[in-house]
């Protein structure tokens, strides 16, 4: 990559309403005292310039008919200003070959925080920024050339033997899968340890169904491995509820994108994991700071 790019000069328009080509001033301003003392400086105004430049006598003049060319050919269309957006779009929304992208793999929020953070913006928004180019930075420091490998693939192995068969499901079906499973899972293994006075709800809460003794407390106790399933699983049956939501058609599009992006902004709160794995302090700290870019972006 050049390590120096030529200045950028195209800024977009926040209004759909303006022309597809105008005069911003934020690239050249012009100031209008500037203007007054050039004038005043001359002595005359410009229109006694302009007026005199019309008196000389020219030997060339121009018919009436004279006319431009493509004087009936319009300046733009309506598809000048999305084609000229298109063309400055990010990357690889502005690529007409090369390798397609699910619009799902595209990310949308990358390019904001490697842009200066407005000053203005609280002491918490600018950390997030930093801490997010930072970790940017770092992802890309590590990465690393992909080997050429003889890869294997299990799916393929075992599809080849006839204990194993294949199919298609809806992937919200296969949630719903998942979230049944692990509850019969969670519910065996606590009625393995013959803990009748506990009961599993379908939210994935564990709660005592009677007070219960220091005996019956000590043995209800279960390892960090199975509280965190828990409240992986819990997590699960969030985001596959609000698919089902969207599904049934209860809530449309623009209420399923805000609720998952609050439930990933959120983990913290809707969820106890952090107890059982602190590590996922990393991850629950980036989303929160991918929230603050968000938030910040809209909403000032």
């Amino acid at each position: 990559a050049p390590y120096h790019n030529p200045p950028l000069y195209y800024i977009k328009a926040d209004d759909p309403d303006l022309p597809a080509f105008y005069f911003d001033p934020v690239i050249n301003p012009i100031s209008a005292f500037r203007t007054q003392r050039a004038d005043a400086g001359r002595g005359g105004g410009a229109e006694d310039a302009e007026a005199s430049l019309w008196e000389e006598d020219e030997d060339f003049y121009l018919v009436d008919e004279f006319e431009p060319l493509l004087a009936y050919t319009p300046l733009y269309t309506d598809h000048t200003a999305p084609g000229i957006s298109l063309y400055w779009a990010p990357r690889p929304f502005n690529l007409r070959q090369g390798p397609t992208r699910r619009a799902i793999d595209v990310p949308l929020v990358n390019s904001w925080f490697m842009e200066r953070c407005p000053p203005q913006h609280p002491v918490k928004v600018r950390v997030s920024y930093q801490k997010l180019l930072k970790c940017w930075v770092l992802n890309e420091l590590h990465r690393k050339r992909p080997k050429a490998l003889n890869k294997k693939y299990l799916f393929r192995a075992l599809k080849a033997t006839k204990f194993f068969q294949s199919t298609e499901l809806d992937w919200v079906e296969v949630g719903l899968q998942v979230c049944r499973q692990g509850y019969n899972m969670l519910n065996l293994l606590i009625h393995r340890k013959n803990l009748n006075y506990l009961h599993l709800d379908y939210n994935f809460n564990l709660k005592p169904v009677k007070t219960l003794t220091t005996k019956e407390r000590k043995k209800s106790r279960f390892g960090n491995a199975f509280h965190l399933t828990r409240e992986i699983l819990r997590l699960t049956k969030l985001i596959v509820d609000s698919m089902v939501q969207y599904r049934l058609g209860n809530v449309d599009a623009f209420q399923l994108s805000d609720g998952l992006q609050y439930t990933f902004a959120h983990v913290g709160q809707l969820t106890g994991m952090y107890r059982y794995k602190y590590r996922l302090m990393r991850q629950i700290r980036m989303c929160k700071d991918i929230k603050h870019l968000i938030y910040y972006r809209f909403n000032t």
